[in-house]
C-alpha cells in the first residue's frame, strides 16, 4: 500500500514538473529564445520522448538558429509517426534546401503538390530549387503559378526574377525586381540582383547605383562590395575606390573579395 502511494506522489510530481517545462520551453520558443527552448524542449523528451509539439518546436527552433541537420532530423522523426505531416514535410524540405540537398526537397514538394497541385510554399520552395539545379525554365513555371495566386508574394517574385536573368531575359527579371520593392521598398535582395542583371548587360552606372542602394539597406551585405567593386573596375574607378570595397567584402566573408584583391590591388 505504502508502495503504491509513493509511486502516485511520483507521477503526479513528475506530472506537475513536466507541466512547468513545457510552459517554461512554449515561453521561451514564443520569445525567440531559442537556445533556450531547445534546452528546455530536450529535458522534455527525455521525460516523454513522444511530445510530438516539444520536436516540432525544437525543430523549429534549431531551424531558427541554422541547425539544419538538427533540425531536419526532428522534421524527419515526425514524418515517420505522420504527425503533422504536411508542416513536417515543408521543414524537411527547407533543411534539405539550405543543405544544398536539392533532390530530396524536390521529391518532398512533388509529394505535397501531388496533394495539392496549387500548395504556393510547395511552388516556391521547388522553384527556389530548380533555380539551384540551373533548370530555370521549370522554376519559372512553378514561381509563376505562385505569383497569379499571390502577385504579392515577394520571395516569389524575387525568386523568379533570379530564374529569368539567369534564363537571359533580364528585362523581365528587373520587372520582378521592380514589383517587389513596390511592395517591400527597404529589400536589399532586390536592389542587388537588380545591380546584378545591369552588370551582366554591361549598364555598369546603374549597377552600381543599385550596389549602393543594396548597401544603404544592408551595411553588411559582403556580396554587394564585391560585385560594386568588379563594376567600377570596368567602370574605369581609381584602383582606390574598387580596392575598398573589395576589401569589405573580403572582412564580410566574401570568398570571391579575396581572389579580386591579388589580382587588382597588389
Amino acid at each position: 500500500m505504502k508502495i503504491a502511494v509513493l509511486l502516485l506522489i511520483v507521477l503526479l510530481s513528475s506530472s506537475c514538473g513536466l507541466s512547468d517545462l513545457r510552459n517554461q520551453a512554449d515561453n521561451y520558443f514564443a520569445a525567440g529564445n531559442y537556445e533556450e527552448a531547445i534546452s528546455t524542449y530536450d529535458q522534455i523528451l527525455m521525460l516523454d520522448y513522444d511530445d510530438h509539439y516539444a520536436i516540432f518546436n525544437r525543430a523549429v527552433s534549431h531551424e531558427k538558429l541554422g541547425n539544419y541537420l538538427k533540425a531536419y532530423e526532428d522534421y524527419n522523426q515526425l514524418v515517420s509517426l505522420q504527425w503533422q505531416s504536411q508542416k513536417a514535410i515543408q521543414g524537411r524540405a527547407r533543411c534539405n534546401f539550405n543543405l544544398a540537398n536539392y533532390d530530396a526537397v524536390i521529391s518532398d514538394m512533388n509529394a505535397l503538390l501531388s496533394r495539392n497541385n496549387n500548395h504556393i510554399d510547395a511552388l516556391v520552395l521547388r522553384g527556389k530549387t530548380y533555380i539551384k539545379k540551373a533548370k530555370n525554365s521549370n522554376a519559372i513555371r512553378d514561381l509563376s503559378v505562385a505569383i497569379q495566386q499571390q502577385p504579392q508574394h515577394i520571395d516569389a517574385l524575387i525568386s523568379r526574377g533570379a530564374a529569368l536573368a539567369r534564363a537571359g531575359s533580364g528585362p523581365l527579371a528587373i520587372q520582378d525586381f521592380d514589383q517587389a520593392l513596390e511592395i517591400k521598398p527597404d529589400l536589399p535582395v532586390a536592389h542587388f540582383n537588380k545591380g546584378m542583371v545591369f552588370f551582366l548587360y554591361d549598364h555598369y552606372s546603374a549597377a552600381i547605383e543599385n550596389f549602393d542602394l543594396a548597401i544603404d539597406q544592408d551595411r553588411r551585405y559582403a556580396e554587394a562590395y564585391t560585385r560594386r567593386g568588379m563594376a567600377k573596375v570596368l567602370y574605369e574607378y581609381s584602383s582606390q575606390d574598387f580596392c575598398e570595397d573589395f576589401r569589405k567584402g573580403h572582412k564580410l566573408k566574401d570568398p570571391l573579395a579575396i581572389n579580386y584583391i591579388k589580382e587588382y590591388c597588389n
